[in-house]
């Protein structure tokens, strides 16, 4: 009978346990910008979430062709911004209105979107942009950002594609645009 007691009290505890390993338990605290963008002295941005490192580029317009011949003069690794990437800081809270560590006067950074026709992605950092569709063409405000991705950033990124496929996963559904 004692067993069926100490049962008892497990399964009561299950349903508490399961709601903390969910997350629903979790803290609704958000890490504020200054506190997950650190700026070192020569000006490189390192997000200690990602371990991206970002460099803003000079606070004029760039073409998509002058993007990237920006980005490659500065050599070593850098490279510019996958859409989600830049998707990820927009989440992070970085807009317009909070550029924080990445202060400039644009308002579009130049990004790579493997789903557009030139690979070319302007993307917006206003918030509520839905408006934007209305401009027949770019208008000033675009800008550069370069990053870096920490050493085993693509392996694990291939390890998570791999996973992901392993257990089933629609990987088509990462290549829709």
């Amino acid at each position: 009978m004692r067993l069926f007691g100490y049962l008892g009290k497990a399964f009561a505890v299950l349903p508490v346990l399961l709601l903390i390993i969910s997350g629903c338990g979790k803290s609704t605290y958000r890490m504020g910008i200054h506190e997950r963008f650190r700026v070192s002295s020569d000006k490189i941005i390192t997000d200690i979430v990602t371990g991206l490192q970002w460099k803003v580029g000079p606070d004029r317009d760039f073409d998509w062709q002058g993007a990237g011949i920006w980005i490659e003069k500065l050599g070593g690794n850098w490279r510019m911004p996958l859409r989600c990437e830049l998707e990820k800081l927009f989440e992070a809270g970085i807009t317009t209105n909070t550029w924080g560590p990445f202060d400039n006067t644009g308002w579009i950074v130049w990004s790579v979107d493997y789903a557009s026709r030139d690979m070319s992605y302007p993307f917006c950092f206003i918030p509520m942009d839905a408006y934007l569709g209305l401009y027949p063409t770019w208008p000033a405000g675009q800008r550069v950002f370069a990053v870096l991705s920490p050493p085993d950033y693509w392996i694990n990124a291939l390890r998570t594609f791999r996973s992901l496929n392993l257990c089933g996963f629609p990987v088509s559904l990462l290549y829709s645009g």
